[in-house]
């Protein structure tokens, strides 16, 4: 839900505002994140997932039974054998 009222700024804290806006715009981030991987790696990685899935598959284990044997829940393997934990790591991935 979208506040319905502004946050009351002080006219130095709106100056202060101002003049971080004017250096990102003359000197804009161009960097990686120090966290995120490249592409090579994170498809590497989605390659490990994508084969250890069907390893699993095709020895008839269920979720539940792999993720039992490795300490955690059904639901964080299932999200990491579908992608969607990797999800947040996709747009750091940049090139």
């Amino acid at each position: 839900m979208k506040p319905t009222t502004k946050p009351k700024r002080s006219p130095e804290q709106r100056a202060e505002e101002e003049a971080v806006r004017r250096r990102h715009a003359a000197n804009p981030v161009r960097q990686r994140p120090a966290g995120a991987i490249n592409r090579h790696s994170f498809a590497a990685i989605l390659s490990l997932v994508a084969r250890f899935k069907a390893v699993r598959e095709s020895q008839g284990m269920s979720l539940a039974e792999v993720a039992e044997r490795m300490g955690i829940d059904s639901p964080a393997l299932s999200r990491l054998e579908t992608g969607k934990m990797l999800g947040s790591t996709r747009a750091a991935t940049g090139g």
